[in-house]
């Protein structure tokens, strides 16, 4: 299986010559299944253009809550992603399980390739072309995929997890919300322990149509119900 390395990503973005494959007020929404058993609900969506820090940046936004086994989770995400180059300035990431919550808002420095937590005057190395775990799945929308292939992606912004490895396992057709169907690539993506598959249609919108996530009660299936 043929191995390739992305290294020089913003090159690579200034290159395509489409425009992205998402837009302002683009909504996706998804069951959630743990097995056969329908979960809960999850929404993507990309929210108005804003600047931050003086760099015009795309602000993608995810949600999510469910009752598996009746316990009460969810998780609510923000990635405010630069357009030049597409890296990563500032993320949140909001869990809740039951009656705990773990909040957390990074502000993510691509100039100086390092990163930092609110309320935490410590900072910590990063790529230079970092990306939060949102931002990582608008990038793969972004860039060509070859079925067969296996690309290691070391731009997360918690350098210690690089490099992400996504393996294009295989190209199949799936029926699509409203109607029509689609050819998909389906991608395993690891990272250390961690394995992930999302299911992106391969045509000019790149849609994630489905995406199995590691949660601690088991995996869940996000499938996608409407698109935007």
């Amino acid at each position: 299986m043929p191995v390739t390395t992305l290294l020089v990503h913003a090159a690579l973005l200034a290159r395509l010559a489409a425009p992205y494959p998402f837009t302002v007020g683009e909504t996706l929404q998804y069951e959630a299944r743990l097995g056969y058993l329908p979960v809960g609900t999850a929404t993507m969506s990309v929210h108005p253009m804003t600047r931050e820090r003086g760099k015009e940046a795309f602000v993608f936004a995810a949600s999510g809550e469910g009752r598996p086994l009746g316990l009460r989770v969810g998780a609510e995400l923000t990635s405010y992603v630069g357009t030049l180059g597409f890296n990563s300035l500032r993320f949140h990431r909001r869990l809740f399980q039951g009656g705990s919550v773990n909040e957390a808002q990074y502000q993510i420095i691509p100039d100086s390739s390092r990163y930092r937590v609110d309320g935490n005057s410590q900072d910590w190395a990063a790529p230079r072309n970092p990306l939060d775990e949102l931002a990582f799945l608008y990038y793969l929308r972004t860039v060509p995929l070859k079925l067969g292939a296996t690309y290691r992606i070391a731009r997360y912004f918690k350098a210690g997890y690089n490099p992400i490895e996504v393996r294009v396992i295989s190209r199949d057709t799936a029926q699509l919300p409203g109607g029509g169907a689609a050819p998909v690539l389906t991608l395993e993506i690891t990272s250390r322990t961690l394995r992930m598959s999302v299911k992106l249609t391969d045509d000019a919108r790149r849609l994630p149509v489905e995406m199995e996530l590691p949660l601690p009660f088991g995996r869940v299936t996000l499938a996608l119900t409407s698109a935007g």
